[in-house]
């Protein structure tokens, strides 16, 4: 556990890492850039090798997450001590994106994956023992994805991000009260607007009602993170106009269409949670809240980069890359 000198020098170490990230404007001026060699000169600072394009988007993608984890790392490894249960709780972020990732390749009988983003021993248990899913994560804490979980690869991801907030609440809850800070603020309304934006989504797209979204909702006992989305059930959101009361109405910035637009008000989402990041690392800089900020950023950071390859590989307007780079840095860095 750190001690206060320590936590001090933490946060001014944040603050000196965080001025440098490729966000806000700094990630505005790397979507520009119309080339994967000159994102990877630019991030990398080395000439690009020449192999085959899904090689380098692979390998980009291996490189821009693992630097992401390698950097919190560098840096949380040494002062966490007796409270690494919460580190290793915030870093399952990228240990479940993989098993995402799995399932499909496994629903879709593509071969095992030579490399993956992230890399630990339930990783490497789960790849030793390709494609059979019950062999692959027994003995784990993802002892329950077994061949069912391929049913309705939907509602397992939903159980996933339960699994992994509900870990994330009680590692936080764990902590010291005066190395606390903000920490359970922010993972309230993150789970507040992944369920809003998931609600919306599944209304949306596949007509889902509130009985069949409940389930595929990440609860908190004792804390509500519900209402703000199972509320919008009770709004019309085809049409505008049925949210002139909504309680979040600030989170409607940016709509332009007659009817509610689900990606802007999901980069809205983004913008409002990363300024009270932001805000968050420097109201609280002495507990460990500088450092789950840190870790949410360097993960926006790494998810913009991807974002700016695919749209190269897309061939994107810069428009929509620029316009990225702002939602995931919150306000104007």
């Amino acid at each position: 556990m750190a001690d206060s000198f320590e936590l001090a020098y933490l946060y001014a170490r944040i603050c000196g890492a965080f001025s440098s990230m490729n966000l806000g404007a700094k990630g505005a001026d790397l979507a520009r850039e119309s080339s994967l060699s000159s994102i990877w000169k630019l991030y990398f600072e080395e000439e690009i090798p020449d192999k085959p394009e899904a090689w380098l988007l692979a390998t980009l993608e291996r490189r821009v997450l693992g630097r992401s984890i390698d950097r919190f790392l560098s840096l949380a490894n040494p002062v966490m001590g007796s409270d690494d249960g919460f580190i290793n709780a915030l870093v399952a972020k990228y240990e479940i994106s993989v098993i995402k990732n799995m399932l499909q390749r496994i629903a879709e009988s593509e071969a095992r994956p030579e490399a993956t983003v992230f890399s630990n021993d339930r990783i490497q248990k789960a790849l030793s023992a390709w494609p059979r899913l019950k062999d692959m994560f027994s003995g784990t804490i993802y002892d329950w994805v077994d061949e069912g979980a391929l049913v309705d690869i939907g509602v397992t991801e939903s159980r996933l991000d339960k699994q992994y907030y509900t870990r994330l609440w009680s590692s936080a809850s764990a902590l010291p009260r005066g190395k606390l800070g903000n920490i359970p603020a922010l993972i309230l309304r993150e789970i507040e607007y992944q369920n809003l934006a998931w609600a919306l989504r599944v209304r949306r797209y596949y007509g889902y009602g509130r009985e069949r979204t409940l389930p595929l909702l990440v609860e908190i006992e004792n804390e509500d993170v519900l209402s703000l989305a199972l509320g919008t059930f009770d709004l019309d959101i085809d049409t505008m106009t049925s949210f002139a009361a909504w309680p979040a109405k600030k989170l409607l910035a940016g709509q332009s269409s007659s009817r509610l637009d689900i990606p802007t008000l999901e980069n809205r989402l983004q913008r409002d949670l990363f300024s009270f990041v932001r805000r968050s690392m420097h109201m609280y800089p002495f507990g460990y809240t500088p450092l789950f900020c840190y870790f949410k950023m360097l993960k926006a950071e790494a998810s913009f980069v991807l974002g700016v390859l695919e749209g190269i590989r897309l061939k994107a307007p810069t428009e929509e890359k620029i316009d990225l780079a702002w939602a995931l840095a919150g306000d104007s860095i």
